[in-house]
């Protein structure tokens, strides 16, 4: 059995900084969105998080939170930009894009990754009977989180959103880079991105709920 395919020394410490760099800035600049605050204020403020976490050594967040949490996920990262560069939109933009309802496509991307994090929270206790996570280093799984993540660009209008290109990019980062671990799990999750996961569907949920009520 070969080694699996791990990512650079350099490439892992330079994503270290710059994928909480991207996770604090749009997790901030989407927190920042709910408040009643100028525009610029809140452009200005995301901008600082990211330069900030950018600093080397421990004067940055990243060297604490990597210590904590390791990196975050190439997924989770992008999500967080995503999440942020529509938070610092105009207001109206920001409005009709929020009063969108979710395609199914986003629901189903939804579930798959609740459905996978609580796979490998049982596998992490060894409550499954083979062990999942070693399987990320493989081409089997690489192949079969590509077919999920391709898939939702064939809903009609999915081409055009922004949203629908996250898996496929982080994915596409994964191959080229072996970002963050050189695990394809690690790539498309990681326990914040879970948590967010449960928050959006149990929105949705309330929301369709409330709709119906």
């Amino acid at each position: 059995m070969s080694a699996p395919a791990l990512p650079d020394l350099v490439v892992m410490q330079l994503w270290l900084h710059v994928g909480w760099a991207l996770v604090l800035a749009g997790g901030g600049a989407a927190v920042l969105a709910q408040l009643s605050m100028p525009l610029l204020f809140r452009r200005v403020i995301a901008l600082v998080l990211g330069l900030w976490v950018l600093m080397p050594g421990n004067l940055s967040p990243a060297f604490w939170l990597g210590l904590a949490f390791q990196a975050p996920s190439v997924l989770g990262a992008l999500a967080c930009a995503y999440v942020g560069w529509a938070a610092l939109r105009p207001t109206v933009a920001r409005a009709a894009e929020t009063a969108a309802r979710p395609l199914r496509w986003e629901a189903g991307l939804v579930v798959c990754g609740v459905l996978l994090g609580w796979a490998l929270l049982l596998d992490t206790f060894a409550q499954l009977p083979s062990a999942l996570y070693p399987l990320g280093f493989g081409q089997a799984v690489l192949l079969a989180l590509s077919v999920v993540a391709v898939l939702p660009l064939l809903q009609v209008g999915a081409v055009r959103r922004v949203g629908a290109w996250l898996a496929p990019v982080a994915l596409a980062l994964f191959v080229l880079l072996r970002l963050p671990t050189g695990n394809a799990f690690d790539a498309v999750l990681d326990p914040w991105l879970w948590v967010a996961l449960h928050a959006v569907a149990l929105r949705w949920l309330y929301c369709h709920w409330k709709i119906k009520g």
